[in-house]
């Protein structure tokens, strides 16, 4: 079991594959983010809202400076097709964004081709309801609010 504080709260869901699920308040791009998971006809077979500590919970290591550090990457989503997601909805003004972003597309490149995703945001970062992005570039060359290195996010 999972221990939850005030901040959660139990969220309906039909492709969590935690039941029940327990949403952050707080974050509402994770809630649109979910909420972009949830749609019915797409490719998603389910989705995991990862934990953000210790060795419970799924993480790939990202590099800052001269030390090493685990990134605690927010959602893993299986495809209908058996295919892997990794997504993290994540501010590119945030100045672990570069360091972020190249260790995870470098764990996933090492995964082969059922292995996907990167750092995602939202063309509409006050209400989260614009279109998902998706950064596949390096890290350092992201444009804070400029999406021509930005591909559109399909599930």
């Amino acid at each position: 079991r999972i221990p939850y504080g005030d901040e959660y709260e139990e969220t309906t869901t039909k492709k969590s594959i935690m039941e029940p699920f327990f949403s952050n308040k707080r974050w509402q791009s994770e809630k649109s983010f979910i909420e972009f998971l949830e749609r019915p006809n797409n490719k998603v077979a389910w989705w995991f809202k990862n934990g953000e500590r210790d060795a419970t919970f799924f993480a790939v290591p990202y590099k800052m400076g001269d030390d090493w550090s685990p990134f605690y990457v927010d959602f893993v989503v299986m495809m209908k097709d058996g295919g892997i997601g990794l997504f993290d909805p994540h501010g590119t003004h945030l100045a672990d964004f570069p360091a972020k972003s190249n260790g995870l597309l470098s764990y996933i490149k090492k995964g082969g081709k059922k292995l996907s995703g990167g750092i995602i945001a939202n063309t509409d970062p006050i209400k989260y309801t614009g279109q998902w992005m998706l950064y596949e570039g390096d890290g350092k060359n992201v444009a804070n609010g400029n999406w021509k290195d930005w591909e559109r996010l399909e599930l």
